[in-house]
């Protein structure tokens, strides 16, 4: 009898597991599409509530930039954008660890931006990240980004 117990207890905590991961899962994806719709609207002030004040972003050759520097080269980015023809992230695996949750995506970006001369080019990104994300108070915020694999090809040529 006790057995039965046992592994009831086991099967319930399990369910609950799984609940919670469903739950968080639903929630983080819900960020990503807020994430998409606010880079789409150049909607800066969106995209900075969903990082922690600590946030970092890392670049495949190791370098990392803080919350601050990120804020800048966005608003940098955003200036010089004309239009947006394509944003989107596609989740690739998500790991639950806890009030952390670690999300491997795929990102397509393509737009339009005004060189400083006004003249328009084309510019498409495909990229690889690794997203922290974290259990705040105010919900779940990202912690960190690791850019793991970036291509980047401006009107049609490969940029290194």
């Amino acid at each position: 009898m006790r057995t039965i117990f046992t592994v009831m207890s086991i099967f319930l905590l399990l369910a609950g597991i799984a609940t919670a991961d469903k739950k968080t899962e639903r929630q983080i994806r819900a960020e990503y599409a807020k994430t998409v719709r606010y880079f789409k609207q150049k909607n800066l002030e969106g995209l900075l509530r969903q990082m922690t004040p600590d946030f970092l972003y890392k670049t495949q050759t190791g370098g990392v930039m803080n919350k601050q520097m990120v804020e800048s080269a966005m608003r940098d980015q955003f200036r010089m954008m004309k239009s947006v023809q394509k944003r989107t992230t596609t989740i690739k695996k998500m790991e639950f660890k806890g009030n952390t949750v670690l999300v491997t995506t795929e990102e397509e970006l393509a737009f339009t931006f005004l060189d400083t001369q006004g003249k328009p080019h084309r510019a498409y990104t495909r990229a690889t990240t690794r997203d922290t994300w974290v259990k705040t108070p105010q919900g779940w915020k990202v912690k960190m980004t690791e850019s793991l694999k970036e291509t980047t090809f401006i009107d049609g040529k490969k940029v290194q």
